[in-house]
């Protein structure tokens, strides 16, 4: 499903990555829009239990 990572020496472990998700409130969301645009918003979220969770409403685009 993934490409494999060109430099294995940086990948960091599962647990490293839960500590920087538990730690941090924020984060930035990269998405690819209309005609595959590219474009970013910045989002609030939660980490629990192994799941990342962030508001977003039933309409609009994001």
């Amino acid at each position: 499903m993934f490409r494999e990572m060109r430099r294995k020496r940086q990948a960091l472990s599962a647990s490293e990555v839960a500590e920087i998700l538990h730690r941090g409130t924020s984060g930035v969301l990269a998405l690819l829009g209309d005609e595959e645009y590219p474009y970013a918003v910045p989002l609030s979220y939660v980490y629990d239990e192994g799941k990342l969770y962030f508001h977003s409403a039933t309409s609009g685009h994001k």
